[in-house]
């Protein structure tokens, strides 16, 4: 497959889950990539054995500078930014608003938001003018819960629905330069930890377990979800697309999320980081 030939994506939380399962389809798909992400040591993994096509960007997509250096990188190693995937953020540990205090809130509302949204609104704007130049495309990283509640808690669920609300405003002002689109996947196997306000630690459930309880049959893994980011960074595949929302949801919105109370033991969660 080589569909992505002469393209030049910049992808943000790289180092694992989603953000590393695109970084490998873009490059499997003949595209050449900067990799960002606040952890150094998962970045170098990830990038490593992908060798020339990719080079690594440690960097905090909530850090203006770091947006900035990984666009220059970009401009810089490979002449051009085609491609921008706005993937890094946290989940909330599916926490309901009457289960945390006003501290634990505040807290907890300023890293989720602060990475989800303030972290892609930064990364866009940094990238804007190479992507215009381009005529290029976004992707966004949203979720399940970009377009159903029950599926996170009283601060991931709003957040998420931003990125989808900004992604469409961005496809509306940037329309004939800029493609804009998301992709809304559902439970993803992944090492997706909670924001540190809210304890930290992995939110993710057995695999096996969540299999049993989705449509599909079947937990998939990041590289199961890329492909949809391949498609709509496709300037040939995807040419016809923008201001589209991408349910890859594994069915979970058939059988709907477990009624009441949030429990985060329940599969029910989506990696974006």
């Amino acid at each position: 497959m080589a569909r992505l030939e002469g393209l030049v994506a910049l992808v943000t939380g790289a180092g694992s889950g989603i953000g590393e399962g695109v970084l490998r389809r873009f490059v499997r798909e003949g595209a050449r990539v900067v990799a960002m992400g606040r952890d150094a040591e998962r970045l170098r993994k990830a990038t490593e054995p992908l060798g020339a096509a990719v080079v690594a960007m440690p960097g905090d997509v909530t850090d203006p500078a770091d947006c900035r250096g990984a666009v220059e990188l970009a401009l810089g190693h490979f002449g051009k930014l085609d491609v921008l995937v706005p993937n890094a953020g946290v989940h909330d540990q599916n926490a309901a608003l009457s289960g945390m205090s006003v501290e634990e809130l505040e807290a907890a509302y300023a890293e989720v938001f602060t990475v989800n949204v303030k972290g892609a609104l930064l990364i866009v704007h940094a990238a804007l003018p190479a992507l215009i130049e381009a005529r290029g495309s976004i992707i966004f990283t949203g979720s399940i819960s970009s377009v159903v509640p029950g599926f996170g808690g009283a601060l991931y669920v709003p957040s998420k629905h931003a990125v989808v609300g900004l992604a469409k405003q961005l496809a509306f002002e940037l329309a004939g330069r800029v493609r804009v689109n998301t992709v809304a996947p559902g439970y993803v196997s992944t090492n997706l930890t909670a924001p540190q306000a809210l304890g930290g630690g992995a939110v993710l459930p057995d695999p096996e377990q969540v299999a049993r309880r989705l449509p599909t049959g079947f937990a998939p893994g990041p590289d199961d979800v890329a492909g949809v980011y391949a498609l709509l960074a496709s300037q040939v595949d995807g040419s016809a697309i923008t201001g589209s929302v991408f349910s890859v949801d594994s069915g979970q919105q058939l059988w709907g999320p477990p009624h009441g109370t949030p429990d985060p033991n329940t599969p029910d969660r989506t990696d974006t980081a």
